[in-house]
């Protein structure tokens, strides 16, 4: 979680606060992944982290916010990938296709947590999308803004069904999200690659205006 390149310039006390912060990141999404929230513990968190709990404690209060912060910051990521990755490709359908093999490729790495947020009793609510801190949420807003933008082009273009962009938007998210809960319950069997091109082929199949 988190790049050197953002740290650089920082007095060697905070560069090495941060690096210990990312540290306890990195190892409390693995034990979430391992237990489960309810199965994963603070102290377990610190022994994996290989810090003493109260160590632990003077970067964060208590396994609620851990399990926050652990969110936050894989969101944080995801949009900085989507800023690269998605909304620097000029081509409506190119930005579509690199949307999808973001959100597979995401998946793939963080499959593990990505349960575990289906699964926490802070997602009880039948959406887990309602259980993201609210600073996830709008960060999830922000991208979601920029996508539909980005489809609003490709109707303008008449690339795209002549439908409203904020709708497709909903369409598309609604498409990929079954398939990640999907893939969630179930280990997939094909490559990376394959599930990637076979999803893309949907997507686009759908969403493409058919010529005249």
């Amino acid at each position: 979680m988190g790049t050197d390149a953002a740290t650089q310039g920082l007095p060697r006390k905070e560069r090495e606060r941060l690096a210990h912060r990312r540290e306890i990141l990195e190892a409390a999404e693995r034990v979430f992944a391992r237990n489960g929230y309810r199965g994963s513990t603070v102290e377990q968190i610190a022994q994996e982290a290989e810090f003493a709990v109260g160590t632990l404690y003077n970067f964060f209060k208590s396994k609620e916010e851990l399990y926050e912060e652990v969110l936050a910051s894989l969101v944080e990521q995801a949009l900085a990938a989507f800023r690269e990755r998605v909304l620097g490709e000029a081509d409506p359908v190119s930005a579509v296709g690199a949307l999808i093999e973001l959100r597979i490729a995401l998946l793939d790495e963080h499959k593990g947590f990505a349960r575990v947020v289906f699964q926490t009793p802070m997602a009880e609510h039948g959406d887990a999308l309602l259980a993201l801190p609210p600073r996830c949420l709008a960060l999830i807003e922000e991208a979601q803004a920029a996508f539909t933008q980005v489809l609003q082009r490709g109707i303008a273009a008449g690339v795209f069904v002549d439908m409203a962009a904020g709708d497709l938007v909903v369409c598309l998210q609604g498409i990929l999200n079954a398939f990640v809960a999907q893939w969630l319950l179930r280990e997939p069997q094909e490559p990376l690659a394959e599930r990637v091109a076979r999803l893309r082929g949907i997507v686009l199949g759908l969403i493409l205006r058919k010529k005249d």
